[in-house]
């Protein structure tokens, strides 16, 4: 579920900050930025293959665009980066964004500067953007890469691409530039949920199906305040007792419906004036990160609201009903909530102005009521055990309204032959043509299915079995329980071999910064093949299991097939216009918008609906507004002659 909401509310926004405080990235570049054509030099030096023979291949070094690791725990026995190595021979110096920075910004200053890396793979902004694009293409640091190429180099992916049914074709042509129909970037794979025995498998069951976000909610001040609401102990063992499979009405015990519910709840919280290790306790922390962006994917189902796959619109057509979310009566009553708690010290009056690392910090000492899904729950409750404390965690939806066939796309569920997200670009003024196999055999290497079960599972001698029946041997528990329930344990767990589980801060980029996209992953992990157990037992996968399940008998899931020349058309025109309206006529207000809704969340309660409308007018502003009537023209043209080339799953 995680993998699935970032992935989805990702790929279609790009997270500005609000005060210049840390968005997308945590750190600032470590490594810096290399002189022009240093990575081109080093490659050359070592002596990059230009057979195309994996075997000839010689050791190179690239200046790579992800995100650096910001855990100070290193892998002991680093079992899986030696493969990498060995099976591509590229090693990766990574460069990330600084903190606080806008992507367009700092792609505008590396242009100028010709230090853009030899390849773009950072998880969002860059390579998935149009605007993006469209200045590295103009700048010619941005190589076009063929269909030629993609079959003699990568053919792990054509096979990985077989296994659900596609074609190397077909996902090329998926994925060109629709408005001049090359492929600048190579995308991430398509879903597994276009394959049946992927559908029908347990990874189908908590993938399947439309749900929404949730908070973890301490239970020790959850039975202080509604002492009939189970406490994380209590849902396990109904869980327990009904095998793993909770229905959603077994999981809402808690009266908190809506935003006017949670505030009061958050209120109570307030006056019970509770501390942890001699630090007061916030009641919430509810928006991920002090950004205007995570505004909206941090918490967007408590609005309920469902936005169409055409950003930024609400659509509704029976009603005729084409608006920016944000111009929405739903989303006015969801900033008045930030608003309200902000000045009442329900979040905290440090929210806006500490760094993510002291968020977490927080976070892990117990020292927030409720705290959003993504939040390091595991860490805190390694800390608590350790600490002789008895408290947990509860992992509550907010809100499991039923889903609502009158916005467009509410109750539809696609699987594109492709997804932008986490594409990979290739820089031409640092990349020449004789490296280009080698590089598309990186990333070959990174797309195979052998790759994806190390990353999922760790080295063969690490368990026994194959697909359903594969399980770790009793040597490797603490990494069984790392990876099934987060478990750290420090002398023997995941990390200690360099195996990523469900802590996302401890990260090699080198091994996962290719397979950030949930669609990159191995299908039969073991969250899915070890069946139910007390032992393996994850909460917020039950719930979000029994939300998604609970939508999927009203969803009709789709796969989306390659289209004609006209649809392409109408969507090369409809990026056009969407991006013109993002780029063009919205972004140059971002530092205004993000003062004015700063405003608007820390100003007088008495004064919100003021300062609201002045946030609210520049989105309704006469250039905005037309942007968003070509948008919706834009869209419905290209949204209707897609219908035809959609094949319905269910």
């Amino acid at each position: 579920m995680k993998h699935k909401v970032m992935a989805l509310m990702l790929a279609v926004f790009l997270s500005v900050s609000l005060i210049g405080c840390s968005n997308d990235n945590e750190e600032t570049s470590k490594s810096g930025n290399s002189k022009p054509n240093e990575t081109q030099g080093a490659a050359e030096t070592a002596g990059a293959s230009t057979s195309g023979d994996p075997s000839q291949f010689k050791e190179i070094h690239l200046e790579v665009l992800s995100q650096l690791p910001t855990n100070p725990r290193k892998p002991v026995e680093d079992r899986l980066t030696p493969i990498w190595r060995e099976k591509t021979k590229v090693i990766p110096d990574f460069v990330e964004i600084p903190a606080g920075t806008d992507y367009k910004s700092w792609l505008q200053m590396q242009i100028l500067a010709n230090t853009v890396p030899a390849v773009i793979a950072n998880q969002n902004g860059i390579a998935d953007d149009p605007d993006n694009m469209a200045m590295l293409k103009k700048a010619g640091m941005v190589r076009e890469i063929t269909l030629d190429e993609m079959k003699k180099n990568m053919p792990l992916t054509a096979e990985r691409l077989a296994d659900l049914g596609v074609t190397m074709e077909q996902w090329y042509k998926a994925s060109v530039d629709p408005g001049d129909g090359k492929l600048w970037a190579i995308p991430s794979l398509p879903s597994p949920l276009l394959k049946e025995e992927y559908r029908k498998s347990p990874y189908g069951n908590s993938s399947l199906g439309n749900g929404g976000y949730g908070v973890w909610m301490r239970d020790d001040i959850l039975k202080k305040i509604y002492p009939n609401a189970m406490s994380a102990a209590e849902l396990k063992k109904l869980a327990v007792a009904n095998k793993g499979k909770l229905s959603l009405e077994q999981v809402l015990d808690i009266p908190i419906k809506n935003l006017d519910d949670l505030y009061g709840y958050l209120k109570k919280v307030q006056d019970l004036k509770l501390t942890e290790n001699g630090h007061p306790i916030t009641p919430g922390h509810l928006q991920l990160e002090n950004s205007r962006a995570a505004l909206y994917w941090s918490l967007f189902s408590a609005t309920g609201l469902s936005l169409s796959q055409a950003y930024p619109l609400i659509i509704k057509e029976s009603q005729n009903m084409y608006v920016d979310y944000e111009l929405t009566p739903e989303w006015k009553n969801y900033i008045s909530f930030m608003n309200k708690g902000f000045k009442q010290g329900l979040f905290g009056q440090e929210f806006y102005i500490q760094k993510n690392e002291q968020r977490d910090a927080k976070i892990i000492n117990g020292e927030y009521a409720v705290v959003n899904m993504w939040a390091p729950i595991a860490a805190n409750q390694e800390k608590a055990r350790k600490e002789g404390k008895t408290y947990d965690w509860r992992f509550y939806p907010i809100f499991a309204n039923e889903i609502n066939p009158d916005f467009q796309d509410a109750a539809n569920q696609y699987f594109p032959l492709t997804t932008k997200w986490n594409s990979k670009a290739i820089n031409p003024k640092k990349v020449s043509d004789d490296m280009i196999p080698q590089i598309l055999h990186w990333i070959d290497w990174n797309n195979s299915m052998e790759a994806a079960e190390l990353r999922a599972w760790g080295t063969p001698d690490m368990y026994t079995g194959e697909g359903m029946n594969r399980r770790y041997k009793p040597e490797f528990k603490k990494v069984e329980e790392y990876k099934l329930v987060g478990k750290q344990d420090e002398t023997g767990d995941g990390w200690y071999y360099g195996i990523q589980g469900q802590d996302g801060t401890m990260t090699n980029p080198e091994v996962y910064g290719f397979a950030m996209a949930g669609e990159m992953g191995y299908v039969y992990s073991p969250s899915v093949v070890y069946p139910f157990s007390e032992s393996n037992y994850d909460q917020s996968t039950i719930v979000n299991t029994a939300w998604q399940q609970h939508n999927l008998k009203n969803t009709t899931l789709y796969a989306e097939l390659p289209v004609d020349e006209a649809t392409l058309k109408a969507k090369a025109d409809y990026e056009a216009v969407s991006n013109e309206l993002n780029n063009n006529l919205i972004s140059p207000h971002n530092d205004e918008l993000d003062n004015l809704i700063v405003k608007a969340i820390t100003g007088p309660v008495d004064k919100f609906d003021s300062n609201f409308k002045d946030y609210t007018d520049v989105l309704a502003s006469s250039d905005i507004a037309e942007g968003i009537t070509k948008e919706k023209e834009a869209w419905m043209k290209y949204y209707k002659l897609r219908a035809t080339f959609l094949k319905k799953l269910n």
